[in-house]
Order: C-alpha cells, then structure tokens, then sequence
C-alpha cells in the first residue's frame, strides 16, 4: 500500500483502512458491537521509506486537542502535539523516517502490560496481596489487588475500566497506590483494607474495543439479577461479601470540550450527596496544594454533574448505584478527562499525581469520618 503498512493486532488496537493513496491513508475507528458513535481507535504505521502520511479519518472529529497520542514501542506513550493536526480533528500528520514504526492512538493507552509492569514493582510489598476476581469471556484472569491489613474491618473498592477504551484512570491508580504504600503507611494499609480492580472489561480494553454502549449492554450496565458478564457478576459476589465504607467507580468522559477536559464527580442524590461534597472539599483542597507546577490536573467542584442533570440521570444498573445499594457510606463515579487543558494536560505523571493527591484527599475522609463515627 504505497510503502505504507498498518496494523493494529496489539493489545489496545483499533482500526479500519479504508484506501490509501499518494501519501494519504483513510481510516476509520471500528465500532465492532457498539450501539451507537463512538471515538477510540488505535493503530501502528510503518514506513519503509522516509516520507510525510496524512492519516484522514472518515466517521466523525476523532483527534484531542494535542494530536494524536504517540509511541516509538507501543509501551511509553505522550502526545505528538497540536500541530500534528492543525485545525482539523479529522486528521492528521506524521513525517516517517525510512523503516520507522510508530503508534498513535486516540488517548493516552493503559494495557494489561502497563498493569504489570507497575505490579512487578509493588508486588513485593508484605501488604500487598493479588487475586483472581473471575476469567473473561475469553480467559483471561482478572487481576483484584488487595492491599492493607488482613484483619482491618473498614473495607473501600475501587474500580476501573468498565468501559474499555477509559484508560486514563490506571496511571490515577498506580500514583493512589504508591502514596498509599510508601512509608510510614498510609490509613489504607493500618486501618483499612482496600480493593482495586484495574480491568472490569478486560477483554475489551485488551481487543480494543469502545466497550462504551456495547449492545446489548455494557459492563456498567450489568447491575441486575442476573448479571450478563462474568466480571461483574464476580464484582457483585465479592463486593457483597464485605461491609463495603466507600466504592469509587473511575471513567472518562466524553471527547473534550466544558467539563469533559476536568476531574469531575457524577454526584448522588441526599444524603450521598452531602457525603461526596465533603469528600470533593477535600480533594479541591489536595489538588490545590501545587498551584506552583507546571502541568497539575485539579479538581474543581464547581465541573461535577448534579444529580438529574444533563446525562445523569437515575439508573440503578452501575455500578456506583451498586455501591449505594450495598450500603457504602460514599459512592460514586469519578470522570477523568482524556486531554485535560493548558497547565493540566493529561499525561501518565500528571496522572500519578492526581491519583496520590485523591489518595490524601480519601484517606483524610476516612479519618474525619472515623472520628464523626466515634462522636456520635
């Protein structure tokens, strides 16, 4: 095809060559089962002689406002920048040197092989411990990270990736982690005992599917009697065997633009309410403490989503419902951007942070709590 070969048989690829043509190739995002439109796609080019490729996509605006994410081995990504894509998000532009490979993906990715590594390195940790929650569909394992004291009685479960392409909240979850695990142990580790689940639709995040809207439903649609997925009905089996104090369920939002270039809450109705505007309080405070750097991601509460407004609307079938009705103190979803925006771009570090700053802000809920339980 002109010198020009593209792939996309690697965990997280996504793509449709639709013809290629004096330096300009025109692709697509595959929907594969997805109800509806959606935006994620992810492939790798090589060249075999050095030559500028215009890549044009042909099913709707599908590139962020920095380009394309960008990687050399598929393994460390960043952005390519703005001016990949000049005015259109439509396309963009890339100058190969001959013999080059290169990956480009929507956002920033996070693989099973990105969990991994990050394990390898915090597995040796005496309060760390790992499980199976359950085998996919196509049988894979799904990793359940447990970390704290055995016989701690406060419980918090963590989860991520219902949808498949929201990728951005694992690199949150491994700078949560390590400030949870770096000496002296947080309240996590003494007083707690906290669950993490990374992939809830590993299949799909691993086959690079949207999983947003998934026919005939998604995973964070699966809350019912009788559960369509393997994953989730293990999640509702284990969660219901604790005495579950907070459930946090991590997203993405939707392409860029408003709110959906911030951390925001999708907030509860009373009285949850009232307990995620403290919890919020206290994350604006932590995320706040760096107003000196360069490139921070903050919340503000001011960009979270009342209940009944706009999207969020009562649905007793996700998970953060799930929580609610398990009886968790606090509960909700936490949207995270794909991009960000000047001075809070989304990237695995600025992420990291963000994850140690929502770690502080939930372990300091846990001791105000604490105490107002004592109290009363």
């Amino acid at each position: 095809m002109n010198g020009i070969a593209i792939e996309d048989d690697y965990a997280g690829g996504n793509i449709r060559v639709i013809g290629q043509a004096s330096g300009v190739v025109a692709l697509e995002q595959q929907l594969r089962d997805t109800s509806g439109w959606w935006f994620y796609w992810s492939f790798a080019a090589t060249a075999a002689e050095a030559r500028a490729v215009a890549f044009e996509f042909a099913n709707g605006e599908v590139i962020g406002p920095w380009g394309p994410a960008y990687s050399r081995d598929g393994i460390e990504w960043t952005w390519l920048g703005a001016d990949a894509s000049g005015s259109s998000r439509a396309s963009f532009a890339y100058a190969f040197e001959a013999g080059e490979k290169a990956y480009f993906s929507y956002c920033i990715p996070y693989q099973q092989h990105h969990f991994e590594t990050f394990y390898a390195r915090i597995s040796p940790h005496p309060l760390v411990r790992r499980k199976v929650l359950a085998v996919s569909e196509r049988l894979r394992a799904l990793p359940l990270l447990v970390a704290g004291d055995a016989s701690a009685e406060r419980h918090i479960l963590i989860t991520c990736r219902h949808h498949a392409c929201e990728s951005v909240s694992g690199y949150v979850m491994e700078g949560f982690l390590e400030h949870c695990l770096q000496p002296p142990y947080s309240l996590f580790l003494t007083q707690c005992k906290l669950h993490y689940v990374p992939f809830v639709d590993l299949d799909g995040a691993e086959r690079g599917d949207q999983g947003k809207g998934r026919a005939p439903h998604d995973h964070n649609r699966d809350y019912t009697d009788r559960p369509l997925y393997r994953s989730t009905a293990a999640l509702t089996a284990y969660a219901s065997a604790l005495p579950l104090e907070v459930g946090i369920d991590f997203h993405s939002p939707y392409l860029w633009g408003g709110r959906n270039d911030r951390p925001f809450i999708v907030k509860r109705r009373s009285p949850m309410k009232e307990e995620i505007e403290r919890f919020g309080a206290l994350l604006m405070r932590a995320t706040s403490r760096s107003e000196a750097a360069a490139n921070e991601l903050r919340y503000d509460g001011a960009h979270d989503i009342e209940a009944g407004e706009d999207w969020n609307q009562p649905n007793d079938r996700t998970c953060s419902s799930f929580f609610e009705r398990r009886g968790a103190r606090l509960a909700f979803s936490f949207e995270l951007p794909y991009f960000g925006v000047e001075g809070g771009v989304v990237t695995p570090d600025s992420c990291r942070r963000f994850g140690a700053d929502f770690a502080a802000a939930l372990e300091a809920y846990m001791l105000e709590g604490g105490r107002h339980d004592e109290d009363r």
